[in-house]
């Protein structure tokens, strides 16, 4: 729990942060969407590198470098997807809603994850 529960809920904010700045008439409310939005996402950092460690034990360098790669990968993706979704759809919006989608996903997905299991014990 100790683990789940801030990433769950950091992407929650997320999720919330992202979809809110989409609806504000305002920059001011944009500016502090977004600002949610960033600070969720940061909340899920520290327990994603503590997994690493958790379920990596003596193979914590290679578990954290292969979510370090997973990460860089899923970032070239959104910078190659970004121009392409606004030129299908012809609005930034959908991009802030797969963001939004995606984050909801990683909340489903951090309901399964059990850190005190050991990769080498599946």
């Amino acid at each position: 729990m100790s683990r789940s529960v801030p990433a769950m809920i950091g992407f929650s904010l997320a999720a919330i942060g992202l979809i809110g700045s989409v609806f504000m008439d305002d920059v001011t409310g944009a500016i502090i969407f977004l600002s949610i939005a960033i600070f969720g996402a940061d909340m899920s950092l520290a327990p994603s590198w503590a997994v690493c460690v958790d379920i990596g034990k003596q193979n914590a360098g290679a578990v954290s470098g292969t979510m370090n790669m997973a990460g860089n990968i899923g970032s070239f993706l959104t910078g190659l997807a970004f121009p392409y979704l606004k030129a299908w759809s012809g609005s930034i919006l959908p991009f802030f809603f797969v963001g939004a989608g995606l984050n909801v996903l990683a909340i489903i997905l951090w309901k399964y994850i059990k850190a005190n299991k050991s990769l080498e014990e599946y």
